[in-house]
């Protein structure tokens, strides 16, 4: 009688605005975690001697996820049911930071490329201007 799912009023009902039951949600933040570590790990790679514990210790160090915990998403995910919430969100903002430098990068490496570019243009000017016969001094 008070396990009735007839009711309505389950942890689950749609009646109080859960589209989604806990478990999809919890598994859903539990890949997206995944997700976030795997293309950290790949990120934080800095070549052929660096190995796997070293890259989460980095990670650790710099989000604060402790690496025992890392070690579980990345090893242990499909064993775990969710993911704690702090370490979901230091991952998230770590993850976050690490595009946002990324795309810094990119737009400092797009300038200076722009910048070369305009210098390049501008001595080609002067010299194709000098190959043509004319003065250079006219200029």
């Amino acid at each position: 009688m008070y396990g009735n799912s007839n009711s309505g009023f389950g942890k689950n009902s749609s009646r109080f605005g859960k589209d989604k039951p806990e478990d999809e949600m919890a598994s859903v933040a539990l890949q997206e975690a995944t997700d976030w570590l795997d293309e950290l790990m790949d990120r934080e790679f800095s070549g052929r001697g660096d190995k796997e514990y070293l890259i989460r210790h980095r990670i650790s160090k710099n989000s604060g996820v402790p690496e025992r915990y890392l070690y579980r998403l990345q090893y242990q995910a499909k064993e775990m049911k969710d993911v704690a919430g702090e370490y979901y969100r230091r991952l998230r903002l770590y993850y976050e930071s690490a595009c946002q430098r990324n795309e810094a990068a990119a737009d400092r490496y797009k300038d200076e490329r722009l910048g070369m570019r305009g210098h390049h243009e501008k001595v080609d000017e002067k010299s194709a201007s000098a190959g043509m016969g004319m003065d250079p001094s006219q200029n």
